[in-house]
């Protein structure tokens, strides 16, 4: 490697500009992560980021020569109200999709030393925390990071503020005992039931200019689900502006090729929706949604032995539940990794301040929200 240089890409024209080398290292990161690919970020960056004051794009972009070899995808926004504000760096679409993390190419570890200086100058240079969320505990960015954190602790100090859960996930390149899942849930039996009581049973594939109507499906059916459940509703799909930013991003992802977005369904009736996302060898199950007035044929299950079925015969090598530690996703995964949310500060009393401030104005913020929702 040549001597690594680091740029900041703050405005939209770069950002568009980045986009060829943005895909080549997505595609050549031996970590997929879907939820770092350019669709999901720029469709994020449109609908919540652009056009607002209090966020600044901040990607960090490391080249060795004109290769690119690393990039963080961040931004600099003012949390909090009134006297209580923060200014917080954080990653593109923190709070949409699974794994954050940064884009790494095979051969460049020592990139991870140079977004890391340049995460201590942002500190040192006013920013108050550093939020780096979801980081999958067995990704060799997170391993990297955590390395370096250790060689500058007399200038950043690192505090894991939360966990961020458990992801289920299979790797089946050993092998998959598919066959045996299948007898084991009762794959074809539920098929053959539920064809006999409610008409042909088929499985449809919406992509391209069938893409609105699967769109619409699962729409429907999440929405019939959760208008079942006795709780309020949650994710991507709780309010107006989580729902317009999913929908558009999974256009974005459809015309790359990154969506399956599977139904079931019977007598030509919707009964079920899979919505998958694909980087890569991985495929992550991402969301479903059913019909309750079919609950006792699984349809998850038929559609999950299906997504496995497909996935094997196209080379899929890991099936990512994503997180959540369902049984439902146990039935089919048998591994599991751990996800942490790091703060980063100043070291000191100084950093322990700021790391105050920035819970103080969160907080603040949250009650302003539901003070306007109410």
């Amino acid at each position: 490697m040549t001597a690594l240089t680091l740029e900041v890409v703050e405005d939209e024209d770069g950002l568009a500009a980045l986009r060829p080398a943005w895909d080549e290292l997505a595609a050549a990161d031996p970590n997929p992560n879907v939820f770092l690919t350019w669709p999901w970020m720029h469709t994020w960056w449109r609908h919540f980021g652009a056009g607002r004051p209090d966020h600044r794009l901040h990607v960090a972009v490391v080249r060795d020569g004109r290769r690119v070899v690393a990039i963080a995808p961040l931004y600099v926004s003012r949390v909090g109200v009134g006297p209580l504000r923060a200014t917080v760096v954080r990653r593109i679409a923190h709070d949409a999709g699974d794994y954050g993390g940064a884009l790494l190419a095979p051969d460049a570890d020592a990139a991870v030393g140079v977004l890391v200086d340049h995460l201590g100058a942002l500190l040192h240079g006013g920013a108050t925390v550093v939020v780096l969320s979801r980081l999958p505990g067995d990704a060799r960015c997170t391993t990297l990071l955590g390395e370096e954190l250790v060689r500058r602790a007399a200038t950043i100090e690192p505090v894991v503020t939360e966990l961020g859960g458990t992801c289920l996930y299979v790797d089946v390149r050993g092998g998959y005992p598919l066959a045996k899942k299948a007898k084991k849930h009762k794959i074809r039996q539920r098929l053959r039931r539920l064809e006999e009581q409610h008409g042909e049973v088929a499985f449809v594939r919406h992509t391209g200019p069938t893409l609105e109507e699967g769109i619409r499906r699962f729409v429907a059916l999440h929405d019939r689900r959760w208008a079942e459940l006795d709780e309020p509703m949650q994710g991507l799909m709780a309010d107006d502006a989580g729902r317009a930013f999913l929908l558009d991003a999974l256009r974005a992802l459809d015309a790359t090729g990154r969506l399956v977005l599977l139904s079931l369904e019977a007598g030509g009736e919707p009964v079920a929706v899979e919505l998958d996302l694909v980087q890569g060898r991985r495929q992550f199950l991402f969301k479903g949604a059913f019909d309750p007035r079919f609950a006792a044929y699984s349809p998850g299950q038929l559609l999950h032995h299906k997504v496995f079925e497909d996935g094997l015969a196209a080379g899929i090598e890991v099936f990512d539940f994503c997180r959540g530690d369902a049984q439902y996703k146990r039935r089919w995964a048998d591994q599991e990794r751990r996800l942490s949310t790091v703060v980063l500060s100043r070291p000191g009393p100084r950093g322990a301040l700021a790391r105050q401030r920035y819970r103080l104005a969160l907080a603040a913020e949250r009650r302003w929200r539901r003070r306007g929702r109410d």
